[in-house]
């Protein structure tokens, strides 16, 4: 587990109730790991825990940035009731409300460009800031 429920609020206050944050907590990290190639759930290569208690700038900001990231596709799934890629490709929305900003698909059409991730664009923006998104060919 890579986020717990007190560090999520101290992100996002309470945008996201306790119980609704338990549900979508593993959905949110299969999403985040698919995103980095598993960065942090490989086996004695890289480990959060470390990083966020290390004594280096970098590596503690990174492991906030992957929590930040966390927490951003959880309350996106929350407020859009999105919980894995295939919502997102058999286009079982039709719009997405964040705030006052409505936004309406204007493509019926089931080709559209959607990437299939339930992972928001400001996630994948602070991830690849800090080298955590994986750009690399994951099979042949």
């Amino acid at each position: 587990m890579y986020l717990t429920y007190s560090e999520f609020n101290t992100i996002l206050n309470n945008s996201v109730a306790e119980d609704r944050f338990d549900e979508l907590l593993l959905r949110a990290e299969i999403q985040i790991d698919a995103v980095t190639n598993y960065f942090y759930s490989m086996p004695g290569i890289n480990d959060i825990e470390s990083d966020s208690n290390s004594k280096y700038p970098w590596l503690k900001a990174r492991s906030d940035v992957f929590k930040k990231a966390l927490a951003l596709t959880i309350d996106y799934m929350n407020s859009n009731n999105v919980t894995n890629s295939a919502d997102l490709k058999n286009n079982s929305f039709s719009s997405i409300e964040i705030g006052r900003t409505t936004l309406q698909s204007a493509n019926k059409d089931t080709s559209n460009t959607s990437s299939g991730l339930a992972v928001p664009d400001e996630a994948l923006m602070i991830l690849g800031r800090y080298g955590l998104r994986y750009g690399g060919v994951q099979s042949v």
